[in-house]
C-alpha cells in the first residue's frame, strides 16, 4: 500500500489542504485531482462527504492521528494558516506544535491509506469461476489490474497442491488504464471423499499492496453437490465443492 503511487498522491493532496487559508470546504477539494476522481468519483461534493464521514469513523479520539490532521485543516480550529491553526492545537491540546505537526502527519498518511482502500474503481479485480461436470472440473481466473498497480503473479493451490502458471500480462477489456492476465485449469477430477469433506477445493493467493474485488461463480451439474466460497480481504480466495 506504501508503494501504491495513487496513495502516494492522495497524501500528498491531503497535505496541501491543510496549507489554504479557509477551512476544508468545496472550493479548497476542487483542485485536488486524485481525491476528486478516485475518492469523489468526478464530485467534489462525494469527495467531501468521504472525507467527512472518514473523521467521524476514524476521528472521534481528542488525540488521533486523524482528527489532528483535519483539525489542522480548519476543521473545529480558527487559522488562516498551518502555523496559526498549530498554535491553536497546542493551546487547545497542551502538546507543544510540533506534537501537533506530527499527529497530522501522521494522520494524512493513514487517511490516503483508508480513502484509497475505498476507491473501488482503480484496484484490482479477480474472476474466479469454476465449472462442474459429470465429476470433471474446469476452472479459469481472470485478474484485471490498474496498470499503476504494482504487480505480484497469484499462487494457485488445487485439492492441496501448487499449479504453477505465469499469468502474462496483456491488453484488458476494461479499458485502457488496466492489464489482464487469464489461466485455465482443465480436467481437475473431484476426489473420492467422505461424505461431506470437499470434493474439490481451489485455493488462490493474491496479496496485492491494494486488496482486490473478488468474483466467484460456480455451475454444477451433479445432483447433489454443492459450493462454498470465502475471501479474504488481504489474502485471497477459496472455492469448495462438497455434498
Amino acid at each position: 500500500m506504501k508503494d501504491d503511487p495513487l496513495r502516494r498522491e492522495i497524501e500528498t493532496e491531503l497535505r496541501a489542504l491543510r496549507t489554504k487559508p479557509v477551512p476544508l470546504s468545496l472550493e479548497n477539494i476542487a483542485t485536488s485531482y486524485a481525491l476528486t476522481d478516485a475518492i469523489g468519483r468526478g464530485s467534489t461534493e462525494r469527495a467531501l462527504s468521504v472525507l467527512m464521514d472518514a473523521l467521524a469513523q476514524h476521528g472521534s479520539e481528542s488525540a488521533s492521528d486523524i482528527r489532528a490532521y483535519f483539525e489542522t485543516c480548519g476543521v473545529g480550529l480558527d487559522g488562516e494558516s498551518l502555523n496559526q491553526r498549530l498554535e491553536a492545537y497546542e493551546r487547545v491540546h497542551f502538546v507543544d506544535r510540533r506534537t501537533g505537526l506530527r499527529r497530522s502527519d501522521r494522520g494524512a498518511n493513514k487517511l490516503s491509506v483508508i480513502l484509497r482502500d475505498t476507491a473501488a474503481l482503480d484496484r484490482p479485480w479477480a474472476k474466479l469461476v469454476v465449472t462442474e461436470m459429470d465429476g470433471g472440473v474446469t476452472m479459469g481466473l481472470l485478474l484485471d489490474i490498474p496498470k499503476s498497480a504494482q504487480w505480484r503473479r497469484p499462487h494457485v493451490y488445487i485439492n492441496g497442491e501448487q499449479v504453477e502458471r505465469e499469468f502474462e500480462l496483456h491488453d484488458s477489456k476494461k479499458g485502457d488504464r488496466f492489464l489482464s492476465a487469464k489461466e485455465r485449469f482443465d480436467d481437475v477430477p473431484l476426489l473420492t471423499v467422505e461424505p461431506g469433506e470437499d470434493e474439490f477445493e481451489a485455493h488462490v493467493f493474491w496479496t496485492m499492496p491494494i486488496w482486490p474485488v473478488w468474483g466467484i461463480s460456480a455451475s454444477l451439474r451433479t445432483p447433489g453437490l454443492g459450493s462454498a466460497f470465502v475471501t479474504e480481504r488481504e489474502s485471497g480466495a477459496t472455492l469448495a465443492l462438497w455434498r
